[in-house]
C-alpha cells in the first residue's frame, strides 16, 4: 500500500506506508521523549511535600549496590507493620501514592517502596531484566534498613521480584502478597509495537520508559522459567487477581495457587488491570481487607 501526496500541483509522489508511519512515529517521539510525565515518576521534593502536608514524614533514600543506585521511599507509621512494596513496569514508587495518601494504611503499617532498577529515580533508563539480580538489589536494601519481619507486596511485573525474594528469605517475610502478578512464562499479552521498541536504532525513537518495559517484557519468559522454588515460599500468601484481565491473564492467579498450595486467592470479579489507576478505592478496599485477614 502506498500513499500519495501532492505538493505545488505538480507530479503527485508515491511513499510507502511504511515509511510514512516512521516518520509520523518520528515527528511523535520529538515531543514523547522529552516529556518529564513519560517517565511516571515523581521527586523526592513532591513526595516528603506532599505526605508532610497529612501529617506523615516521608524518608527518601539512595542505595548504591555494587554499581546500581536504588531509590527507597520510606514513610507512614514509624511502629507499624513493614509493608515493602515493588512495583510493575512501566512505572515507579510514584505508582503506590494513592496508599501513601491512605490514612488507614499510613497509620497501620510502614510503607517501604523502591524504585526498581532502571525505573524512577534508579539509574532511569538502565534497565535490568533479571528478576534474580532485581531480587537481589531489593534485598540489599531490606538489609541495610534492617527489616525483618516484613509484609512483601509485588505488583504486576513486580510479583515474581516479590516470590523471589519470599523464596529466598522464607524467616524475613510474613506474608507475601502477589496483586496481579505476571509470573507464568507468555501468559501476557504482548502488543505489536512492542517489537519495534526493541529494534535497533528505532527502538530511540520511543521514550526510554516504553523501551524498558520491551526489554522486561521480551526477557520474561525465560527469567520466569528460572523461578523454580515455590515449596520454599513458607510465608502465608495471597493472591489477587481480577477475573478479566486482559494484560496479565488470570491464568498467572491459577498457576500461582498451584505452585503455592498452602496460599489463597481472592478473585477481583469483573476488574482488570492496574486497579491502582484506573480504580484505586475499589482495590485499597481488596488490599485492607487482605492484609488485615492475614495479618
Amino acid at each position: 500500500m502506498k500513499i500519495r501526496f501532492i505538493c505545488n500541483r505538480e507530479k503527485p509522489v508515491a511513499w510507502p506506508l511504511t515509511t510514512v508511519l516512521l516518520l509520523a512515529v518520528l515527528l511523535l517521539s520529538t515531543g514523547f521523549c522529552s516529556c518529564k510525565s513519560l517517565k511516571l515518576r515523581k521527586s523526592d521534593e513532591y513526595h516528603i511535600s506532599a505526605n508532610l502536608k497529612l501529617g506523615y514524614p516521608t524518608q527518601i533514600k539512595y542505595f548504591l549496590v555494587g554499581k546500581q543506585k536504588i531509590r527507597c521511599l520510606t514513610t507512614g507509621n514509624p511502629d507499624g507493620k513493614n509493608l515493602l512494596l515493588v512495583h510493575g513496569s512501566p512505572s515507579s514508587l510514584s505508582s503506590w501514592m494513592p496508599l501513601y495518601a491512605d490514612s488507614a494504611f499510613m497509620n497501620a503499617f510502614k510503607m517501604i517502596a523502591v524504585d526498581r532498577p532502571g525505573y524512577g529515580y534508579s539509574d532511569f533508563g538502565k534497565v535490568e531484566t533479571s528478576i534474580a539480580k532485581q531480587a537481589e538489589l531489593v534485598e540489599a536494601v531490606m538489609d541495610s534498613l534492617k527489616l525483618s519481619a516484613t509484609i512483601l507486596l509485588g505488583n504486576s511485573y513486580g510479583g515474581p521480584i516479590a516470590a523471589q525474594i519470599a523464596m529466598r528469605r522464607p524467616k524475613k517475610i510474613t506474608h507475601l502478597v502477589l496483586l496481579s502478578a505476571s509470573v507464568k512464562p507468555t501468559a501476557e499479552k504482548t502488543y505489536g509495537i512492542s517489537h519495534l521498541m526493541i529494534a535497533p536504532v528505532v527502538k530511540y525513537l520511543f521514550p526510554a520508559i516504553f523501551r524498558m518495559s520491551s526489554e522486561e517484557k521480551f526477557s520474561h519468559a525465560a527469567e520466569l522459567a528460572l523461578l523454580k522454588n515455590w515449596d520454599s515460599i513458607g510465608s502465608p500468601t495471597s493472591i489477587i487477581h481480577g477475573d478479566q484481565d486482559r494484560l496479565v491473564y488470570f491464568s498467572n492467579a491459577e498457576f500461582l495457587k498451584e505452585k503455592i498450595p498452602h496460599s489463597k486467592l481472592y478473585v477481583m470479579e469483573g476488574k482488570g488491570h492496574a486497579l491502582m489507576f484506573t480504580d484505586p478505592v475499589y482495590l485499597k478496599q481488596i488490599l485492607w481487607n487482605v492484609l488485615n485477614i492475614n495479618d
